[in-house]
């Protein structure tokens, strides 16, 4: 009996050993990434001794080096310009303009290709490297400026915005549609503020002038509308062709999906419905985007959406990573949350199909609630603007370290304390490097009429935007 048990927990273990390698395997594995393009390899990076090893001539491409393979003394020679490289398989000393230089760990031959230390070999060319833990990535940069992909989000009096900036975008996706009671296609939500503006035409015009491609955003946040139009595979293919109908009567580049508080239970009906769309999409040469509320690895607030699914079901996502409680004041998009917010997408949707959300603005809490504000009075007729609050509270903004984002008290005429949390450039700028450290796709701003100059300065800073012209 005993010698039955030994052997039944031994195949339960081995059962249980199987069943994770899979996953195992393929968190171990490296990727690299080359001023913003992730390379293939014929044969894979390695991490040996805390040194990723990949082939030296995919590398040594992206260098623009040319190289030498010695087959009898084992050895490889790479030149440019004036710098030559000599690494030797199975040999610790490499040489840099005969220069000796000890490596950590030598080059190596694997399934008929030789690897080579990356960060060693990419240094000696003048390439910055870094590595991203949580993405298990390399980042080779020589200096040239990226170019990602930038949306802006087209609301409500976003048309200035939009003209002054048109040129610093890759895209715009226009809030214009929504679901009726019905779970039908709307362009006319007067309750929400929703609806195709008079002289919409000239936006997708002047957006197709100027390489700009426009995007047909549906927007839904009553989970029991979504529930109705998601609950039949008539109901969603009911949508799906009155979406379509719309996209080619109009000339879209593409539908931004952006479903919000899904119930869990329709998750899967939203996985055929977007996996539906997806295909008559691509099908016309149309693209699909899907913005998604965000999550963590400590917490799933959004179990209805299946970000592995989803996110192979559509072009890109959209991580809309601000207003994390903004029942509660505090920071509603701070560069450490984001950061997990990126790193939990990212483990499950490839990075290049991942598009950062910025909101930039922020919440002045007081006693009768919240109200949106901005740094900058803009014109705009709902919003609240700092610089105004400064001028007639005293308010003042500090930058809160952890955070990066902008924090500030007043107390009113009334003697009301108000707390404000709000985005700042320094923000902007460290999740614009979190973008190119992590490889994703770009970024998209909510929205189109919240912007400053200096957000736009701060995005250029760090990368141009894709063109499509």
């Amino acid at each position: 009996m005993r010698t039955r048990r030994f052997l039944a927990s031994i195949l339960t273990f081995l059962i249980m050993v199987t069943a994770f390698a899979p996953v195992c395997n393929a968190a171990a594995a490296v990727r690299v990434l080359f001023n913003e393009k992730y390379l293939d390899f014929d044969v894979p990076p390695i991490i040996v001794n805390d040194r990723t090893l990949a082939p030296f001539r995919r590398i040594a491409e992206e260098l623009g080096a040319e190289i030498h393979w010695n087959q009898e003394s084992r050895t490889v020679t790479a030149y440019k310009g004036d710098k030559t490289v000599i690494l030797k398989i199975d040999d610790k000393t490499a040489y840099v303009n005969e220069t000796a230089v000890e490596l950590d760990t030598p080059p190596i031959i694997k399934n008929d290709r030789t690897l080579v230390p990356v960060r060693f070999f990419s240094e000696a060319f003048g390439a910055m490297v870094s590595w991203d833990n949580a993405s298990r990535t390399v980042l080779i940069n020589t200096g040239e400026k990226a170019s990602k992909y930038i949306m802006g989000y087209y609301y409500s009096q976003s048309y200035q915005d939009f003209l002054e900036n048109l040129d610093k975008m890759s895209s715009t996706a226009v809030k214009w549609y929504s679901l009726d009671k019905n779970g039908d296609l709307t362009d006319r939500d007067n309750k929400r503020y929703i609806s195709v503006p008079s002289g919409y035409e000239n936006v997708i015009n002047l957006s197709k002038e100027k390489g700009v491609e426009i995007q047909m955003l549906v927007f839904e946040n009553e989970a029991e509308r979504l529930s109705k139009v998601l609950a039949s595979p008539e109901s969603r293919a009911r949508l799906a062709n009155q979406i379509l109908t719309v996209v080619e009567r109009e000339g879209y580049d593409g539908v931004n999906l952006d479903f919000e508080y899904l119930k869990a239970a329709d998750k899967d009906k939203y996985n055929e419905f977007a996996s539906i769309l997806y295909k008559e999409l691509k099908a016309r040469g149309k693209s699909l985007s899907i913005s998604l509320p965000v999550k963590t690895e400590k917490a799933d607030w959004w179990p209805g959406y299946d970000y592995v699914t989803l996110g192979r079901n559509c072009d890109f996502v959209v991580l809309m990573a601000y207003d994390k409680n903004p029942g509660t004041p505090g920071p509603q998009s701070g560069i450490d949350w984001v950061e997990e917010v990126v790193d939990y997408a990212i483990a499950r949707i490839p990075a290049e199909k991942v598009v950062l959300g910025i909101g930039y603005y922020g919440y002045d809490w007081g006693p009768s609630g919240r109200s949106s504000v901005i740094l900058k009075n803009n014109g705009a007729t709902y919003l609240k603007f700092a610089d105004e609050l400064s001028r007639q509270y005293g308010l003042q903004l500090e930058l809160d370290e952890k955070s990066g984002l902008y924090y500030g008290k007043y107390t009113d005429e009334y003697g009301n304390t108000h707390q404000i949390w709000m985005e700042s450039d320094y923000s902007v700028d460290i999740k614009a490097k979190m973008v190119i450290r992590k490889g994703l796709k770009g970024v998209a701003l909510w929205r189109l009429g919240y912007s400053s100059p200096s957000f736009w300065d701060t995005l250029m800073d760090n990368f141009n935007p894709v063109k499509f012209k």
